[in-house]
């Protein structure tokens, strides 16, 4: 007996009424939404906005069952697959390559939690506008640094990172949670990252949203150089290079064009701002902020991603419009502090001598 035969077609109907239409307001509400500063206001809007859908799409099963309006859930289905679908057409058009190799658990249907299933994905890429032989890069986005995650899994993190012999290390923020965490995270944020030629970094929505000079003095106590808004050389010696950063929408952008003749290797938290780094002259782009979706389905992939892009750069390595761009999945997790089938990552990106 097929599951729809074995439910009243009452309850049959409002399940797939709530569901489409919950679906379609995750899909092209959240989005977008996600992007205002979390408060309580935001809180109370976003549920009372999910309760007007499910109470209207229940309202809606119970009044429109036997009138053509009966297939509008199928509708709001189509619309959202179409949606998805069509992103993933696109993104197909934008992908670069996938690592060259991954390193730690492997992943597994049998495993669907993955919170802490830590692992390096190691990324190769060549310019002409280096002096070194190999420039490496370590990429790090989205601690959220909470106490719903263990210590001694941020420990981990600093002695993954520590062993890769790092030429630059990039964080591209969130380093916080909630403001209630601040101590424990301004704790583990003022330890030195080990880089040979500096950490740099831009902060989050999140950090931006608590306390945005803490998380700054924290991150310059451990000899982290901001870069939020603007562009830092580095010694000539090692060919030209400049850090840039931008925090938009939440905090300074870069407001001008770049140095086409360097390598300009440029820090956004969020992936939406990439189009417009592509026109100002990034030679490369570093992103976090969507967590990979931080919820996946087996064979299907993110679901409800934090990104007016949906899921066309959730994770991994594209090219957009001559730029490379690399979005991680992230080292934390946030509301909830859960990973399904989505595992978090450090990237090291080995930039080779032409």
């Amino acid at each position: 007996m097929s599951f729809r035969r074995s439910l009243p077609r009452a309850l049959w109907s409002q399940l797939l009424w709530v569901g489409a239409a919950g679906w379609a307001f995750a899909a092209f509400v959240t989005e977008r939404v996600l992007e205002l500063r979390a408060s309580p206001l935001r809180t109370v809007l976003l549920t009372l906005a999910s309760l007007t859908v499910v109470a209207g799409a229940s309202w809606a099963a119970s009044r429109l069952s036997r009138s053509p309006l009966r297939w509008v859930p199928w509708l709001l289905l189509l619309c959202v697959l179409g949606r998805i679908w069509h992103r993933r057409v696109l993104r197909q058009g934008y992908e670069a390559s996938a690592p060259l190799r991954t390193v730690g658990p492997s992943e597994s249907l049998s495993r669907p939690i993955t919170t802490t299933d830590l692992v390096l994905r190691y990324y190769g890429l060549s310019s002409n506008r280096i002096s070194l032989e190999r420039l490496r890069l370590v990429v790090l986005a989205d601690l959220h640094i909470t106490p719903a995650l263990p210590a001694d899994y941020y420990d981990h993190v600093f002695e993954l990172v520590s062993a890769q012999d790092a030429d630059l290390i990039l964080m591209a923020g969130d380093y916080v949670s909630e403001a209630e965490y601040f101590d424990l995270a301004m704790r583990l944020l003022a330890r030195r990252w080990p880089a040979r030629f500096g950490t740099f970094a831009v902060l989050g929505n999140h950090d931006l949203w608590t306390d945005p000079a803490r998380v700054r003095a924290a991150l310059g106590s451990g000899g982290v150089t901001l870069v939020g808004g603007r562009c830092q050389d580095l010694p000539e010696n090692l060919g030209r290079i400049a850090i840039c950063g931008t925090e938009a929408p939440w905090g300074p952008e870069l407001s001008s064009a770049l140095d086409r003749s360097a390598l300009n290797l440029v820090l956004s938290h969020t992936p939406d701002n990439i189009y417009r780094l592509a026109e100002q002259g990034a030679s490369i782009v570093f992103a976090g902020h969507t967590h990979g979706g931080q919820i996946r389905a087996p064979g299907f992939g993110s679901v409800v991603v934090p990104s007016r892009f949906g899921v066309l750069f959730d994770q991994g390595h594209f090219r957009v419009e001559g730029s490379d761009f690399f979005v991680s999945a992230g080292v934390g997790a946030d509301m909830p502090a859960l990973r399904i089938y989505c595992q978090p990552e450090i990237l090291v990106i080995d930039i080779a001598r032409q």
